[in-house]
């Protein structure tokens, strides 16, 4: 880590060099000359790093220590000097003239400080030479490789003659990359399996290498570990070693190669595969490079020849054949993660005592479904006594089990993944640490808070959100994070850190003094980064903190007042991010101003803020407000937004009693949601060139001009999405200025719709993503949407609603409706039959989704005829629905690869039940009205009538209203058909009362 401590405090000078380049003038030499020598420094440290694993390495962790606290420092000496010159700008001319000495002694403070760093990196450099550290630019060679690291690669040294007994829920895995090995292809083809360290990559290879299948198919086989420290030459002398004959001299075969060069020996390998239908698997494989080496010597002989290799990366994988998915091994399921916990501790009778049970389930959450780390567990739990006091001292230490190194332990094989890291990623996957345990990461919150650190750099015209993913795509190819859901356009939108890996990113990190949880270790550490779990109140001490914390994330549960007055002290000048997510959060008072180097500020949902103070105005450098997206958790703004200059992003709704003014902040890139009389009032909205996503809320007292609106929107020469949501009754219009917005590609409108006039040219003409929420639309609507040509997503929400009330409908898709539809999700469409799709429609969808479609019976017939579909996915249906799949609908999912079925729903019977009432309660009151509209036409003069014909009558309507109001037939079990019965006869026994009465008169 002190090489991406190096590498970061490296470039943030850069950054800072060329951002405050003013403040900076007279000491730009000075730092100049002191980031020089950091990336000078950067040469040794991979070696030094490296290293530090040795046993014997206390001096190297000194050394390395040294240059990460005197990187830390200069990083600390340059923001606070431009923290004090910015405070200064800020001030009226006479203060300025006031303070100019104040601001010469500044400077010559910090000239003497960077003197005094540069003095101290150069006794650090010069002191290399004492503990054997090299310039190392690389590590495909070999040098500088430590004793340790040769003893990991001989413990890990993977043989296909060991088998596993003990493996669990391998069938299906075998299975299948089994059948990828066999398939018909006489070309060679690379098979992958792909998994983070301790999922079972290398069983699960043992198992497919040994199968009889295999052994039948292939003439060759062979077993190669390639591991971090390839040497590909060693490797092509193995595997020829491997492929000689019984009878054939080794010593001379070896004498052999040792006078051959390197593309001697690839010669000599390829001419003892070359008449050869051979399987050779290369286990442990990291780089790319390693794969260009290795893979290279193998020919491609016609006779369907396979490589099947293990990689963490999934990069490796499509890189050695880009034309093969590689096969993703996950981790254990619960019951499975059990049954191994099963054979672990208790190998004989694999029986767990009843007593200890609840002990054991604790223990496997924290594993998560490592086979690993359950394998592990289950080995030190095995030579414990079967004593319940015993297993709770283990489930205490579990942690600091698992994580402290071993020589082969669960810490050891994370730990490769994370030194194989580029310096850059190494910081953003320590910050991982930061986030609140237990919880899946929103990418967007991490994102934020990444730029926040400057962890992020502009490459050339890609924008920083854009570099974001790149970085947080290639820690999931390594498999170090896990996705967890993905937008319809298939871009992460929520991951999740393994337990174990986030244990270790928090050891890994305090060790670097960079991260402290909760309660620190120390009172006074030098940690940088903070995460508290208890109330705020009680962290009153980081006032008087060793260093200048940058991040403060609290995720108190207890209702305690949180006075944030307590942080804003001088400890906390250089906080670049906030964020509180307590009950106890209720007011932000006025020191948060002080703050001011504050980027991100973050407010979650547990907090009970109603406004901000003016003095958020300070925050000159503030770039993200995080507020919880919901229109129902509001927040008042003081309308001052528009001086903060590097404002980029506003999420959450927010209203403010005076009209805002929010057209000034040139970089504000999303607003998240704000009442649409705020955005009306602007006069001049072309200035907000970089505003890319709006949101707008329409109220009941809003007197809204669609027109005018669009005619707003269409100024803004940036924007691609859009959200529009309208209060209780209120419709939105759809006007053909919808089209005036020519770079929208997604829209999202909640509320009702008017309907959707027939000419689809009212929606903007690049629309790709739809999203409609509680419409109520015609079904028929859905023939306007089908010709929107280039619409590849579609979200229907509670978007329909049938006006003849608790009707049933179907959904009707044209011939060749939806051509470029890609993803299409019904979500709670609960008066939906039945769907029809016409002959060619949606032809290029590739994800269909259906939620919590109640009265849908079955799936469309056509399904069969979607070729391209990859995803079907059912959630929250009724559970004969879902039986139904199985059944009579299993031979037109067969072409699906990827089905996903939740579990029936509980609320579909109770909502059918409730509809039935809902139903007969509609038909019972229709039927009354219509009794007595009759009884007033055919008895206007009813005080004429014997007083005994009026207690009869009033008594039956008594009677008939009673009934059904209180729902007196369901109560008891009547059928509706029985109900009507009696209400039909109790009502023909009023009129003809009435009738013989009015004939008496």
């Amino acid at each position: 880590m002190a090489e991406a401590a190096v590498s970061y405090v490296a470039e943030r000078l850069i950054d800072l060099l060329q951002k405050k380049i003013v403040f900076l003038k007279n000491v730009r030499q000075g730092v100049e000359g002191m980031q020089d020598e950091l990336v000078r420094m950067k040469c040794f440290l991979k070696d030094a790093d490296m290293k530090q694993e040795e046993d014997e390495a206390a001096t190297i962790r000194n050394w390395v220590s040294e240059i990460r606290a005197v990187a830390y420092h200069a990083e600390d000496v340059i923001e606070i000097f431009i923290h004090q010159v910015e405070s200064q700008k800020r001030q009226c001319f006479f203060i300025k003239c006031v303070f100019y000495p104040k601001k010469l002694y500044c400077l010559y403070k910090v000239g003497k400080e960077i003197e005094s760093i540069q003095t101290r990196i150069l006794e650090i450099s010069n002191s290399r030479e004492r503990y054997g550290i090299m310039h190392i630019q690389g590590l495909g060679d070999g040098e500088g490789s430590s004793t340790t690291r040769e003893k990991m690669r001989e413990l890990r040294r993977s043989s296909p003659l060991v088998a596993n007994k003990d493996s669990v829920g391998l069938e299906k895995h075998v299975s299948s990359v089994v059948s990828i090995l066999l398939k018909e292809d006489k070309r060679l083809r690379v098979a992958s399996i792909v998994g983070m360290g301790g999922v079972g990559k290398t069983t699960l290879a043992k198992e497919v290498y040994n199968q009889t299948q295999i052994r039948d198919k292939f003439d060759t086989r062979a077993w190669l570990y390639v591991s971090q420290d390839h040497k590909p030459m060693k490797i092509i002398k193995e595997l020829i070693l491997q492929l000689a004959n019984p009878e054939e001299d080794k010593v001379k075969i070896v004498d052999t190669m040792d006078k051959l060069s390197e593309a001697g020996l690839e010669e000599m390998l390829q001419r003892r595969l070359k008449d050869t239908c051979y399987l050779i698997v290369l286990d442990d494989i990291w780089t790319t490079e390693a794969c260009d080496l290795i893979v290279r010597s193998f020919p491609d002989n016609g006779k369907s020849s396979r490589l099947l290799l293990t990689s963490r990366r999934k990069e490796v994988a499509l890189h050695a054949d880009p034309h093969a998915t590689p096969y993703k091994l996950e981790v254990l399921s619960e019951e499975e993660s059990w049954e191994l916990f099963l054979k672990k501790v208790f190998a004989e009778d694999r029986e767990c005592p009843q007593d200890l049970v609840d002990v054991g389930k604790e223990i496997l959450e924290k594993c998560d479904g490592l086979p690993l780390a359950i394998t592990v567990i289950g080995g030190l739990l095995a030579g414990k006594k079967k004593q319940r006091s015993e297993w709770q001292r283990v489930q205490r230490g579990l942690s600091s089990y698992l994580v402290k190194t071993q020589t082969y332990g669960v810490s050891t094989i994370l730990a490769l993944s994370y030194q194989d890291l580029p310096p850059h990623l190494k910081s953003c996957f320590l910050y991982l640490g930061l986030l609140q345990k237990g919880k899946d990461i929103p990418v967007k919150q991490l994102m934020h808070i990444w730029i926040a650190h400057g962890l992020i750099h502009q490459k050339g015209e890609q924008t920083l959100e854009d570099t974001v993913e790149d970085y947080l795509d290639e820690l999931i190819g390594r498999n170090m994070l896990q996705v967890i859901l993905v937008t319809a356009d298939d871009r992460v939108k929520s991951c999740r850190l393994h337990d174990l890996l986030r244990d270790f990113c928090i050891m890994k990190a305090k060790e670097e003094m960079f991260l402290e949880v909760d309660y620190p270790s120390i009172p006074l550490s030098a940690s940088r980064h903070r995460v508290l779990y208890s109330p705020v109140k009680r962290y009153e001490y980081l006032g008087n903190s060793k260093s200048y914390i940058r991040s403060l994330l609290s995720f108190d549960s207890s209702a305690k007042l949180v006075n944030l007055d307590c942080i804003c002290t001088s400890s906390f000048k250089l906080l670049r991010v906030l964020y509180i997510d307590s009950p106890g959060l209720k007011v932000i008072s006025d020191s948060i101003g002080k703050l001011c180097s504050l980027k991100y500020l973050g407010i979650g949902w547990k907090t009970c803020i109603k406004n901000f103070p003016h003095s958020i105005s300070r925050l000159q450098n503030l770039e993200t407000i995080d507020m919880p997206m919901s229109r129902f958790y509001s927040v008042k703004v003081p309308n001052v937004l528009w001086k903060l200059e590097n404002l980029r992003h506003i999420l959450g709704y927010i209203n403010s009693p005076s009209l805002l003014k929010i057209d000034l902040p040139n970089n504000l890139q999303t607003l998240g949601s704000m009442p649409v009389h705020h955005w009306m009032h602007h006069e001049n909205l072309t200035r907000m060139t970089h505003l890319q996503k709006v949101g707008l809320l329409i109220g009941s007292a809003d007197n809204l001009d669609m027109t005018r609106l669009c005619d707003s929107l269409a100024e803004l020469e940036s924007l691609q999405s859009l959200c529009l949501e309208v209060e209780g009754s209120m419709k939105i219009h759809l006007v053909a200025g919808l089209s005036k917005l020519s770079r929208v590609v997604k829209l999202k409108l909640k509320g009702g719709l008017a309907s959707i006039p027939v000419n689809s040219c009212v929606f903007p003409p690049k629309l790709c993503q739809l999203t409609l929420v509680n419409s109520n639309l015609h079904p028929d609507s859905i023939q306007v949407l089908e010709k929107l040509t280039n619409l590849s997503v579609l979200k229907l929400v509670k978007a329909f609603y049938y006006y003849d009330s608790y009707q049933e409908y179907r959904i009707r898709i044209s011939e060749n409706g939806f051509r470029g539809l890609k993803f299409l999700r019904m979500d709670q469409l609960m008066y939906m039959k039945a769907m029809n799709l016409g002959k060619g429609s949606m032809a290029g969808l590739k994800c269909l989704q259906i939620f919590k479609c109640y009265s849908l019976m079955s799936l469309p017939g056509e399904l069969i005829s979607l070729s391209n579909l990859e995803k079907l996915e059912i959630r929250g249906m009724p559970e004969a629905f879902i039986a139904s799949l199985y059944v009579s609908h299993l031979h037109i999912l067969q072409h699906i690869p990827n089905i996903v079925v939740g579990h029936p729903s509980t609320d579909s019977e109770e909502w059918i039940q409730q509809l039935e009432r809902e139903y007969i309660a509609t038909k019972a009151t229709k039927f009354i009205q219509a009794f007595h509209e009759r009884w007033l036409r055919r008895r206007l003069l009813r005080w004429l009538a014997p007083k005994t014909f009026l207690k009869v009558e009033t008594l039956t309507l008594s009677i008939l209203s009673f009934v059904w109001a209180i729902g007196l037939c369901p109560a008891l079990g009547l059928s509706a058909a029985a109900g009507f019965f009696f209400t039909g006869a109790v009502a023909g026994t009023g009129l003809e009362a009435a009738d013989r009465a009015n004939g008496s008169l």
